[in-house]
């Protein structure tokens, strides 16, 4: 081992081989090894200093005993970075920093692109049938035209499957009225007069059946 000695007053420049040391709790010193394999010791206000600026293996430091030569008086101990070393800190956190502003640049910068390069979001448009149901009444449809849609027409082609409001139009002859029409047109004509009951009945029937299926007849008409 190759001892350095610290003399008072002048600044010893030295780079550590490891800033953590080892600290000899007999001796209250904290050891420490150059990158040159020399070897010094620190006490501990030194050692607390040392710690504390924290500096990287190799980087230099100085570090400075304060004492006036006077017997009784205490040194008092200075360390800190070199001129070289605060240069170094100094360049290497404006290149970081630099570094940081490119690279949050590059990312807007690809998130940009990216925006660009997205596809459109597609304009959701009702369909046909969706555009009709909302426009037009629908079929179930209640109401005066003033408060609410109109009702609906009914469609002559399809009057059994719609609810007995409905297939009642404004002009149909009610079932009823319709039959007993027919059957006494039926009697009373000379051509069917001498019909069977029979054939009567089928005649009755084939015309209520074609007048029903055109719309011109409507429901049973109940009498209250």
């Amino acid at each position: 081992m190759n001892p350095l000695q610290i003399k008072p007053n002048v600044p010893l420049t030295v780079a550590l081989e490891n800033p953590d040391g080892m600290f000899d709790f007999d001796l209250g010193m904290g050891i420490y090894q150059t990158t040159s394999g020399q070897t010094f010791t620190l006490p501990r206000p030194a050692v607390i200093l040392l710690n504390t600026l924290d500096p990287d293996p190799g980087e230099e430091i100085v570090i400075t005993k304060h004492w006036s030569g006077k017997r009784g008086e205490k040194a008092k101990w200075t360390v800190s970075l070199s001129p070289n070393s605060e240069k170094c800190r100094a360049k290497a956190e404006t290149e970081t920093s630099e570094l940081t502003e490119q690279l949050q640049a590059s990312i807007e910068q690809v998130q940009g692109k990216k925006r660009a390069t997205e596809p459109p979001v597609p304009i959701r448009r009702p369909s046909r049938r969706q555009v009709d149901t909302q426009i037009q009444p629908r079929l179930f449809d209640r109401g005066t035209g003033t408060h609410g849609p109109a009702p609906a027409a009914v469609p002559i082609s399809a009057p059994a499957l719609l609810p007995a409001a409905a297939r009642q139009r404004v002009g149909q002859i009610p079932a009823n009225i319709a039959t007993r029409e027919i059957l006494a047109f039926i009697q009373s004509d000379p051509n069917t007069a001498n019909w069977s009951d029979q054939s009567r009945q089928d005649l009755l029937s084939t015309i209520l059946i074609a007048a029903y299926r055109a719309g011109h007849v409507g429901l049973w008409e109940r009498q209250s």
